[in-house]
């Protein structure tokens, strides 16, 4: 009996210990979920621009800037992200099934069960330091009325 109890005890630390440990950052013991509001860049460095309303698109970095793709988007409870996707070079309409993995980072699936990877990009606002004012609104890279945008943080490969 003493045994069975013990084992209960270190399996209960363990699992604390192990979802402490979680990508998701905590600020007042409220979880901070990621989102996927902002830019994100493929393997093959195409970027996409996620926005606040639901929608995306998805741009040509060969100095041109053409809309490749648009569509929309809609973020599930449990960290995912359905994708919507209407291709405007091939005609084409895809669904598509993300999942962060980091808070910089997806891992999506496409109906053709290609899996590829989206990283937040340097044109996308982190915050960096948590609010000090509880009142302050938090506000993403394509906010024009932001008066203080909070600092970006760059990445470089």
């Amino acid at each position: 009996m003493k045994n069975s109890g013990l084992l209960f005890l270190l399996s209960f630390f363990s699992l604390t210990f192990i979802g402490s440990c979680s990508i998701i950052p905590m600020v007042d013991n409220q979880i901070l979920l990621p989102s996927i509001v902002g830019y994100w860049e493929d393997d093959n460095g195409i970027l996409s621009q996620f926005q606040k309303d639901g929608t995306f698109k998805t741009i040509s970095t060969d100095g041109s800037s053409s809309i490749l793709a648009t569509g929309f988007y809609s973020e599930k409870a449990n960290q995912g992200i359905d994708i919507q996707l209407t291709s405007l070079i091939r005609s084409t309409s895809e669904k598509i099934q993300c999942k962060f993995i980091g808070y910089s980072k997806l891992t999506c699936i496409a109906q053709n069960k290609k899996q590829f990877y989206l990283r937040r990009t340097h044109l996308t606002e982190v915050p960096v330091t948590k609010p000090q004012n509880h009142n302050v609104i938090v506000t993403s890279a394509e906010d024009p009325n932001n008066p203080n945008p909070s600092p970006s943080i760059i990445y470089y490969k």
